[in-house]
């Protein structure tokens, strides 16, 4: 099984790829996405909406696990946050890879114990995980391959409980 993890954001938004087999994770690809030269907010969200297409073409994955949404103190990014979701979701919807939400905190303690963890102590557990010296990229990258072991463990968690 492979899943691709989203950790979306309107000028950068993570991306980060993993594999399954058993009990054993493997490291597939990541990257982001990037609009900073877009001129303006549509032109962002179509730049968001083909470059996920074109990871969704190159990777089929099994499932694609995001991060929700958390509430910033201006409701206009918040806003702004939520169209870049939707576009995200999209792509994948379009393609009949199912789509899974997950709150930051859940992501956290999904992989350190703690929901209020930082992103330096969720990075360090994603580069245990997938036992991995390190990688390129931002904290972005590590986010979405914490959204992408969170998805795994909740899977694994419900198969256990059967």
């Amino acid at each position: 099984m492979t899943i691709l993890g989203i950790d979306p954001g309107l000028n950068t938004s993570g991306y980060g790829l993993i594999r399954v087999k058993g009990p054993y994770l493997q490291f597939l690809a990541a990257g982001t996405i990037s609009t900073f030269k877009a001129e303006n907010f549509s032109a962002k969200l179509g730049i968001l909406y083909r470059s996920c297409c074109g990871i969704l073409d190159d990777y089929h994955p099994d499932a694609y696990a995001i991060e929700e949404t958390y509430s910033n103190v201006n409701p206009r990014t918040s806003l702004k946050l939520g169209h870049a979701r939707g576009v995200l979701m999209l792509a994948a919807h379009e393609r009949n890879c199912p789509v899974y939400e997950y709150p930051a905190a859940i992501v956290k303690k999904s992989l350190t114990g703690r929901g209020g963890a930082s992103k330096e102590q969720v990075r360090y557990m994603v580069l245990k995980m997938l036992k991995m010296q390190d990688f390129e990229g931002k904290m972005d990258v590590s986010d979405a391959l914490a959204v992408a072991i969170t998805h795994y463990h909740h899977l694994r968690y419900h198969l256990l409980k059967q």
